[in-house]
C-alpha cells in the first residue's frame, strides 16, 4: 500500500510503438525511485492519436494494472502525453494597463502576470480546437523594457507574447475517455516533445538555443528553445513506423521481417561498397528463403529518413532562430539509433548533433533501465511535476522559467546502448537468418 509520508509521481506514454506506465517515488535525496513500470506493444494507436479506442484501452489498462501491482499502489492520476498532425503552434501577443488613479506606474505583482496569461489562453484558435499549452515567451513594460519575469518591478503597462500549442477537441476526448475507462484521471495532458525536453536537456542548451527532435513509432516531435525559453514546436505525422513499412514493401518482406531488418542492419546514410553484402530471410509457412541485398536496405532507408529530416530542417527555418542554434540539433526516440543518422541530419541542416540519453533526476532501477532514446517522452513525462515542484510552481510548465539542470549528461552521451552496432560489426550478420 501507498505510503502516506512518501510523495509519488506516475506516466502514461500512449505511443504508436509501445504504450507504457511508470510509477516513481521521490527519495530522501531529491531523486525519483522507479517503483512500477509496464511496457506493452500499442494497439489501436496510429500517427500518435488514437484511433480504436477498445484496443487503445484495453492495453492502457494491461500496463497501469501491472505498473500498479508492481509498486503496490494504486494508480490514480496520471500524466499523459500527446502528439498527432492536429497539433497546431502559434504565437500571440496581449497587454494589460497597469497605472493607478494618479497614472503613476504601480509595481507589478503575480496577479497581473496571472492575468495577462489567462488572456492568451482566450486566443483565437480553430473551433474544433482547445488550448493545451500556453508559454509566455517574453515580457515588456512600457513598450520599451524586455523582462523574463517581470514580478517586482515598476509600470504603467504590461505586455507579453506567448508561444500557443492547441489540440483537436475530438481527439483529446477520445484520449480522455479510453484513459478514464482504464479507471484512471489525466491530472496533466502535455505535449510529448516537450515533456522530451524535461528529460534531455539542461539550462545551457536552452540558453544557446537548440532543437530537440524525437522519433517515435508514429511521430516525430519537435521542440526549439533559445534564451531559456521555448520558440517554436512542431509534430511531424512520420516517425519509424513508416520506414519499417518502407522496407516491408519495397523489399516484399513480413512486416516483423521488416522490423528485424531495420533494427539489426539499419542506416539513414548509403554508401556503397565495393563488394556487395546480402542477408539471408528465413522463409515462413510456403515461402521459399530469401537474399536481401544490404544496399537496396540503405537506400530505402535512407531515402524516408531524409524526407522526415528536410521537415524537420523546414521547421527550424519557420522558427525564425536558425542562426541561434549554438548547441544545435539533440536526435532521441526509438528512430534515433539508426546507424549514421547524426551525420544525415548534420549533411541536411547544417548544425552540430548528438544523442540525447534521458536521466534526469533518476537513481538506479533494479526494476527496469529508462536511460535509452525510446524512454524519452515517458521519463519527461513522469519529471512534469517533479521539476515543477522542485521550482516551487504551480504545475504549469514556464519556458522562462529553466528546468532542474540534467547532471552527467555527457557521461550518459559517451555510453554506448548494448546491442547497439557500429559499422564494423555487419559482418557478423552475413548470410544469418533472420
Amino acid at each position: 500500500m501507498a505510503d502516506k509520508s512518501k510523495q509519488y509521481f506516475t506516466a502514461l506514454d500512449i505511443g504508436t510503438s509501445k504504450i507504457c506506465a511508470i510509477v516513481a517515488e521521490k527519495t530522501d535525496n531529491n531523486k525519483l525511485k522507479i517503483i512500477g513500470f509496464s511496457e506493452t506493444e500499442s494497439e489501436g494507436v496510429s500517427e500518435g492519436m488514437i484511433q480504436n479506442l477498445i484496443k487503445a484501452t484495453a492495453k492502457i489498462k494491461e500496463v497501469v494494472i501491472k505498473a500498479s501491482e508492481m509498486a503496490n499502489l494504486k494508480i490514480k492520476y496520471v500524466n499523459v502525453g500527446i502528439a498527432g498532425k492536429h497539433i497546431r503552434s502559434f504565437s500571440t501577443h496581449h497587454s494589460i494597463g497597469l497605472q493607478n488613479n494618479e497614472n503613476e506606474p504601480i509595481e507589478i505583482n503575480t496577479s497581473h502576470v496571472r492575468k495577462i496569461e489567462q488572456r492568451s489562453k482566450m486566443a483565437v484558435i480553430p473551433t474544433n480546437h482547445k488550448i493545451i499549452h500556453s508559454m509566455p515567451q517574453k515580457y515588456t513594460i512600457d513598450e520599451d523594457h524586455e523582462s523574463v519575469d517581470p514580478v517586482g518591478e515598476f509600470g504603467k503597462k504590461l505586455e507579453a507574447d506567448f508561444h500557443i500549442i492547441s489540440a483537436n477537441k475530438v481527439d483529446i476526448k477520445i484520449m480522455e475517455e479510453s484513459i478514464r475507462r482504464s479507471d484512471i484521471i489525466c491530472k496533466n495532458l502535455i505535449l510529448e516533445p516537450i515533456a522530451s525536453s524535461i528529460a534531455l536537456l539542461d539550462d545551457n542548451d536552452k540558453e544557446d538555443g537548440i532543437c530537440l527532435v524525437d522519433i517515435g513509432g508514429g511521430t516525430t516531435d519537435i521542440s526549439i528553445f533559445h534564451d531559456n525559453i521555448i520558440r517554436h514546436t512542431a509534430v511531424i505525422p512520420l516517425g519509424g513506423d513508416i520506414v519499417t513499412q518502407d522496407i516491408k514493401e519495397g523489399l516484399g518482406l513480413p512486416r516483423h521481417h521488416a522490423e528485424a531488418l531495420k533494427i539489426k542492419f539499419g542506416k539513414a546514410l548509403y554508401v556503397k561498397r565495393p563488394v556487395k553484402e546480402y542477408v539471408k530471410i528465413k522463409g515462413e509457412g510456403q515461402r521459399e528463403d530469401k537474399k536481401i541485398s544490404l544496399d537496396n536496405l540503405y537506400k530505402i532507408i535512407e531515402a524516408r529518413m531524409e524526407e522526415i529530416f528536410e521537415k524537420v530542417h523546414q521547421e527550424i527555418l519557420n522558427s525564425g532562430i536558425s542562426e541561434k542554434l549554438s548547441a544545435g540539433i539533440v536526435i532521441t526516440g526509438g528512430g534515433s539509433q539508426l546507424l549514421n543518422l547524426k551525420q544525415q541530419v548534420k549533411y541536411i541542416t547544417g548544425l552540430d548533433v548528438r544523442k540525447g540519453f534521458p536521466n534526469s533526476y533518476l537513481t538506479k532501477s533494479e526494476i527496469v533501465n529508462l536511460e535509452f532514446p525510446k524512454y524519452s517522452t515517458s521519463v519527461g513525462l513522469l519529471l512534469w511535476e517533479f521539476a515543477n515542484d522542485n521550482r516551487n510552481s504551480d504545475n504549469n510548465f514556464k519556458a522562462s522559467s529553466p528546468l532542474p539542470r540534467v547532471n552527467n549528461f555527457g557521461k550518459l552521451v559517451t555510453e554506448r546502448i548494448k546491442g547497439f552496432l557500429k559499422d564494423d560489426d555487419l559482418t557478423e550478420f552475413k548470410d544469418e537468418n533472420l
